[in-house]
Formats: structure tokens, sequence, C-alpha cells
């Protein structure tokens, strides 16, 4: 059998995890002495309470490869094969810690996959991998339909601030953004794997309006999650704008964890998707 893994980014709640049989490795963030594992140890209402109090902006840090070998050696003991798909190595180490585990544990059985991506648009793609690996597909069919799906993974957002991004070294593209916002959100998106701009609104109505345009332009869609950190009514303001123009699909709603909430701050809101 194939065993999924994907990192904690992928946003995925528990509940989903168990149903798929995903395995999630935590990634780590850090406010002064204090380490916690995303998802784990903090909840996000937790983390952006803290947030919003700390005087210095929270480190993050990839899995230990430790974290990767001990989850790697567990599912091979068991006679299983096995695809990590993991968060855009542009903007994360969690890849790199993988690859070198896989190696460590049996590289031809294990399969290292970056994403290009975060959040549910991850999500999605660890549960469509272990969707197949359930039909019994092997390894490979795994990889190559999870590999097929990266180009079409897509994250919109809005946030108040770039100054998470810009602080945490995060900022890619974007950059091109600072200094111009005054009271402008900034739209941003990840492309090719690092953070890009969209643009900009003018307050909050108009980025919730610009965000929806953005997501009718392209297209139809397989998968669909909105995103928040610490905005859930905005969220659901957000899923209800754009459920009725897609009939039938299930919008989840999906609160960031700590790791990319250090980099959004919080209010951050936007959707995660699978262009069909």
């Amino acid at each position: 059998m194939v065993r999924i893994v994907t990192d904690s980014t992928a946003d995925l709640a528990d509940d989903q995890q168990r149903a798929a049989g995903i395995t999630v490795v935590p990634l780590n963030v850090r406010f002064g002495d204090e380490v916690f594992k995303d998802h784990v140890d903090l909840t996000g209402d937790d983390f952006f309470a803290r947030l919003k109090t700390s005087p210095q902006l929270p480190k993050t840090s990839q899995p230990a490869v430790g974290a990767f070998e001990e989850v790697f050696r567990r599912h091979r003991d068991t006679g299983d094969d096995v695809v990590a798909v993991l968060i855009s190595g542009k903007v994360s180490g969690t890849v790199g810690a993988a690859s070198t585990a896989a190696k460590s544990v049996d590289g031809e059985h294990i399969d290292v996959i970056d994403s290009l991506t975060t959040s549910m648009a991850l999500g999605f793609l660890a549960l469509e991998a272990a969707r197949l690996a359930k039909t019994g597909a092997d390894r490979a069919a795994v990889a190559e339909r999870v590999r097929s799906l990266v180009p079409k993974a897509r994250v919109l957002a809005a946030i108040d601030t770039l100054t998470y991004l810009e602080k945490g070294g995060r900022i890619g593209r974007a950059r091109a953004l600072l200094g111009s916002l005054l009271n402008f959100k900034p739209l941003i998106t990840l492309q090719d794997g690092e953070v890009a701009p969209l643009g900009r609104a003018r307050g909050r109505l108009q980025a919730i309006d610009r965000l929806v345009e953005l997501l009718q332009r392209d297209g139809r869609v397989s998968n669909l999650a909105v995103l928040h950190g610490g905005a859930l009514s905005d969220a659901q303001r957000l899923k209800e704008r754009v459920a009725g123009n897609y009939p039938g699909l299930e919008i989840l709603l999906v609160e960031t964890g700590a790791v990319i909430g250090t980099y959004t701050g919080p209010g951050v809101i936007g959707f995660t998707y699978l262009i069909a």
C-alpha cells in the first residue's frame, strides 16, 4: 500500500487526516524560548492572540530530518511505500529535510514532492493522493497524479500588512508592493512556489470583492476552501458570497496554523483551491 505524508501547513483537520489515513509532520514555531508544534500545541486562536501581543515576531523552522525518518521508517517497516507532498521548497526547508530522510531510510520506495504551494491547496493534493492510494494505485501512479495537479493548485489571499512577510523573509516578489500601500490591503498569491503580488485593494470590503473576482477568473474548480487567520466571520461571509457559483461543491472553512500565520499576520483571508 502507498502511505501519504504531508506537513502541518496543509491545514488538514484531525478528522480529515484520520479519514484519509494521512500522516502529518508538524513544523515548529518559537516564541522566545518556547517552541510549539504547528497545529498541535497551539490552536489558531491561541497563536494569533500571542502574535498580537508578542514584542518579537516568532520564528519558524521545518521539521527535523529525524522526524521524517521516524515516519518514513514506520511505514517502510510495514512494507508500505510512501508519497510525501510538502510545502513549497521556496518558502520552507521542509522538502529538503524530507528528501534527506528519504535517502537515509529507503529512497527507492519514498517519493518526496514539492507542492510549490501551502495551506489547503497543499491539503487538497494530499487528500487526492490518499484517495488514489486507497484504490490500490502504486507509488509511481500516485506520485504522477500529484505532480500533474501541482500546476493547478492556487492560493489567493488578502492580508492587512506586508510587515510579517517582510520581517520573516518570505516576501518574495511581493516586495514590489512595499512603500506604495498607504491604506491599501495587499493581495498576494504563490507563484512558482514563492510569494507574488496580485495587486492591492482599498479596505477590507474591496479586498473581498477582488478575491471573488480573481477566483471567478480561474473558472471551474474541483476543490475549494476559504482560509482565514483569526477572521472567522469574514471567512463565513466570503463563503456565502461564492457558494451559489459552485452548486454541489463542498466549500471548506479553514483556519491557518501558526507557521503560515507567522508570515501573513492576523486577519488574513482568501481562497485555496484546485483548478478543474
